[in-house]
């Protein structure tokens, strides 16, 4: 990665990681959660209820608090909205943060470097998240009396939990120390519209399940 960084076009590279995943954020929102997210309603907060269940009671107690119809909306929400939805942070937060440490050198360089997939390793482990909870959710639509394995609510919450730590926790502290960092050798225009980008996607990653938890517990 710190090769990458230091190629003479790697600002192009990581712009264009960044428009990726912005593209992918309109694609997946727009085509693929929407029509589906009507569904839900006022009760999309309680996808993040399901994410963290762990057992196989909580779990089904929220999936079938909502209707068949509900339930199928679900399952498209997961796989394919929520699945390449994923992606579009992924690319957005590694290609800002690669425009950031390109900006700084020494130790924070080779923290930056690592710090690159921090949100990358969020996108995967929302995937894997998503594939379990497609199956919780595919079970109990197909047989709403059927007893779950508890292995299922467990991994799915165990890789919900890691993604939580890399995109909410990991990611933002690097990006705000950082942004501190580069602040004081680089304030042109440009790198003042990257940092405050990038502390406006990191403040959004952190409030948006923020503003869920309360309610799941």
């Amino acid at each position: 990665m710190e090769r990458l960084l230091r190629l003479p076009c790697g600002g192009w590279i990581f712009s264009a990681l960044a428009l990726s995943g912005v593209a992918i954020f309109a694609f997946a929102i727009g085509v693929l959660m929407l029509p589906h997210s009507a569904a839900l309603g006022e009760r999309m907060g309680e996808m993040t209820c399901l994410q963290l269940a762990f057992t196989a009671e909580r779990a089904s107690e929220i999936v079938l608090s909502f209707g068949p119809e509900a339930r199928a909306a679900i399952a498209a929400l997961l796989v394919p909205g929520d699945v390449t939805f994923a992606w579009s942070y992924g690319f957005l937060l590694a290609g800002l943060i690669g425009l950031l440490t390109r900006r700084l050198d020494g130790a924070w360089f080779r923290a930056g470097a690592i710090a690159i997939w921090f949100p990358l390793a969020a996108s995967v482990l929302d995937c894997v998240e998503d594939v379990f909870l497609l199956s919780i959710v595919t079970r109990l639509n197909d047989s709403p009396d059927i007893v779950l394995s508890p292995i299922l609510p467990a991994l799915a919450s165990t890789a919900a939990s890691m993604k939580y730590l890399a995109l909410c926790i990991l990611t933002p502290i690097f990006s705000v120390a950082g942004m501190a960092q580069a602040f004081r050798t680089d304030r042109s225009i440009g790198a003042l519209v990257l940092y405050a980008f990038l502390l406006l996607t990191v403040v959004n990653m952190i409030m948006r399940p923020a503003q869920h938890l309360p309610a799941c517990f």
